[in-house]
């Protein structure tokens, strides 16, 4: 009961502070999807305990979902949980991806449970403004959260366990902060990809493969990676075996804490990054670094390590790595192993395929 309380109270306050003279609160009694249709924009949908067998499609501004913990979407055989906003992306005119239009505005999801998502539990695309909060992510297919080509983001105080690929994924946006949430076992625990301005701050991520990734795929709307703060995070014994046999997925590394491919201005702040049996930050040059306009140019580290075999591996392109605290446990190398640059090679090359296919 308490739990409930609380979310209700949070999503009380969202809604107050997005209300107008006409705006409704709407309480489900059928299904997500027809109070969704039903709403208007400005409204909020309270969604009672029990479980709901469905995927959900909101393209409506302003639009407010919450509920405790106990409401359960059960999205086994849809793609997506949850569908915010507009598809995945367009073919510009010279056949590089782009993004698509604002398709929606200022979304809030507080509390529930996705899970069993062919695909994803929550997937956002061409969303201007969005906050998923308190949310709990079983066992999705490839990821929990999943805003692509989205705009000031809030990710925050969620739970994602189980998941083919990431657990809290952030690709192609601008302006996004992954605050005080639980990521475990999936092939990544948090991963950004050709976004800027993102703060991943005081998560626990354990139990993954990798504990967090952040890097530039050329294959994309966006074309880097940039303006990235890793702060006061507890990544810790990303050591679970990565048994996937999908050609983009299957080489990521086990045992990493951190890794940097190919992205700029990032900084490394007050983690603690321990028991990760790999490595415990490798800051890595792109595989596919000559399609890449912009090569790192500054990284900064102060982190604490232990229990990990080789802390810190930094390749020699990077032009301004600068290490401003002791590491008494640390090691470093001139280069990453081949072993993580083949990973990244391969997974980038096939991962827009499969993504265009799933939804």
């Amino acid at each position: 009961m308490g739990k409930f309380i609380l979310a209700a109270a949070l999503a009380a306050c969202a809604a107050i502070e997005i209300a107008t003279a006409e705006a409704a609160v709407l309480v489900v009694s059928k299904s997500i999807q027809a109070a969704v249709n039903e709403a208007n924009p400005g409204d909020t949908i309270f969604v009672p305990p029990g479980t709901y067998r469905e995927t959900v499609r909101v393209l409506k501004d302003n639009i407010t979902i919450f509920g405790p913990e106990g409401a359960i979407i059960d999205a086994s055989g849809f793609a997506n949980g949850i569908h915010v906003g507009a598809d995945i992306f367009g073919q510009g005119t010279n056949g590089i991806p782009v993004c698509p239009a604002t398709a929606a505005k200022n979304f809030t999801l507080i509390g529930l449970t996705i899970q069993n998502a062919v695909s994803n539990g929550i997937f956002l695309s061409g969303v201007d403004t969005y906050t998923l909060a308190h949310g709990k992510y079983f066992d999705n297919g490839d990821y929990g959260t999943y805003p692509s080509c989205s705009n000031n983001g809030q990710i925050i105080f969620n739970f994602a366990k189980g998941g083919g690929d990431t657990c809290i994924y952030v690709g192609n946006d601008v302006e996004a902060s992954i605050i005080g949430n639980t990521a475990t076992d999936c092939t990544v625990g948090v991963q950004v990809v050709n976004s800027d301005n993102v703060i991943i701050r005081g998560n626990v991520v354990t139990g993954n493969s990798t504990g967090i990734l952040a890097i530039v795929d050329p294959f994309n709307p966006r074309t880097e990676t940039s303006d990235v703060l890793i702060a006061a995070n507890r990544i810790e014994a990303n050591n679970r075996p990565n048994t996937s046999t999908e050609g983009d997925l299957e080489r990521i590394p086990s045992g990493a804490g951190i890794l940097i491919v190919g992205s700029d201005n990032v900084r490394i702040r007050t983690n603690e990054v321990t028991q990760n049996n790999a490595l415990g930050v490798a800051i890595l040059q792109s595989p596919l670094a000559s399609q890449d306009p912009l090569s790192p140019t500054q990284i900064r580290i102060a982190t604490r390590f232990g229990g990990t075999s080789s802390s810190i591996m930094a390749p020699t392109r990077h032009r301004d790595c600068r290490v401003p605290t002791c590491f008494t446990t640390a090691a470093a190398a001139a280069t990453a192993s081949p072993t993580i640059n083949l990973a990244h090679q391969s997974r980038r090359k096939s991962r827009r395929s499969s993504r265009a296919t799933d939804r």
